[in-house]
């Protein structure tokens, strides 16, 4: 059986960022920065899944014509976006829960590959 979980990549310029799949492979969540190798990438996963519970979540959207997204923070720096926008504050504030639920509930075990897009 398929579960929610971190997947680290190498994008075309070369860059290493992480996001989180759901169990049907869609996108949840997405580190904020780019990182310089799959170690730092890692740890900075690992980070936001060991300290969950001291991050704290807001709902945005940059102007007010913009669709909502939302982000996670630790002593005030981003840790995760949302990978996608939503037409409404409810739902993008449902989409961040469910991310931190199922983040909080992954398997931190084994450090995922490295896959390249």
């Amino acid at each position: 059986m398929a579960l929610a979980r971190f997947q680290i990549y190498r994008s075309a310029d070369d860059a290493v960022t992480w996001r989180f799949l759901s169990a049907n492979n869609r996108s949840l969540g997405q580190a904020a920065q780019r990182f310089v190798d799959a170690e730092t990438c890692s740890r900075a996963m690992l980070e936001l899944r060991t300290r969950l519970t001291e991050t704290s979540a807001t709902t945005a959207r940059e102007t007010p014509s913009q669709l909502w997204s939302w982000r996670v923070r630790l002593a005030g720096l981003d840790l995760a976006v949302s990978s996608r926008k939503y037409h409404r504050r409810v739902q993008a504030q449902y989409a961040c829960r469910s991310f931190l639920g199922l983040v909080a509930e992954a398997q931190i075990a084994d450090l995922p590959r490295v896959v390249h897009f």
